[in-house]
């Protein structure tokens, strides 16, 4: 593996482990990626120090119930998945002499989304993350790694998605999703019959938050047998002249 991917691993990994309460273990690896490409070039200055500048992209997995993957996120788009996939670009400029910079960019978690032979494509949390880099031990020292200790925020994709909300299963700890989701509307969708058995649901918001409501899919949201995305806008106070 190449160094930038280890400072991207690490990047991720202490950005989760600071920024969120988790009974995770922090040893445990909550994201592992790949670096997939690597562009990078050296600024030389003749009386200043030397930078090494590159860009990568990278995709690998978050494992379910980590912050990058929640579990009910997970049972929201993408029932008995397993795991998130995370793709991510980032870049750093880093003084070689002494081995320390700074990194940053950006991450997509997606899942299986509307071709089930390909990878993963759904995007449904987005993210930034920025730290500083340590870089000594590969590039001073002559050791294979580097650490970063930085901040991730991350902000979960808007707008309510079809789902069945009598599915259960082990990442539900056996509860439906009606039960997970909408306590507070318990009965199934009336037109059940007609999906085959499903319970098609979206989750009821208010202020842009689930309110413990379901909303039945009517058959009027339905295109082709399949059920259609649904995206609620809420207008804030507009702004003065």
């Amino acid at each position: 593996m190449k160094r930038s991917a280890l400072v991207f691993i690490t990047l991720v990994l202490v950005s989760v482990v600071s920024s969120f309460s988790s009974p995770r273990s922090a040893a445990a690896a909550d994201v592992t990626l790949y670096e997939v490409t690597e562009n990078m070039r050296m600024l030389l200055r003749p009386h200043g120090p030397t930078f090494r500048i590159a860009s990568s992209a990278l995709t690998g997995w978050a494992a379910l119930g980590s912050p990058l993957c929640p579990v009910a996120l997970v049972a929201s788009y993408n029932p008995g998945a397993a795991a998130c996939a995370v793709n991510a670009t980032g870049s750093d400029r880093i003084d070689v002499s002494t081995g320390q910079g700074d990194f940053g960019g950006t991450l997509n978690v997606v899942v299986q989304g509307d071709n089930p032979v390909d990878g993963p494509e759904l995007v449904v949390m987005t993210g930034s993350f920025q730290g500083k880099m340590d870089f000594a031990p590969a590039l001073v020292n002559g050791v294979p790694y580097g650490t970063v200790v930085g901040a991730l925020k991350l902000s979960n994709a808007s707008g309510p998605i079809p789902f069945a909300g009598n599915y259960a299963g082990p990442e539900t700890g056996g509860a439906t999703l009606r039960q997970v989701f909408c306590p507070a509307t318990p009965a199934d969708n009336p037109y059940a019959a007609l999906y085959d058995g499903w319970d098609l649901a979206y989750i009821s918001t208010s202020h842009g938050a689930p309110n413990g409501s379901c909303l039945d899919i009517s058959v009027k949201e339905m295109s082709l047998g399949e059920p259609l995305v649904r995206f609620e806008v809420t207008f804030g106070a507009l702004p003065t002249r």
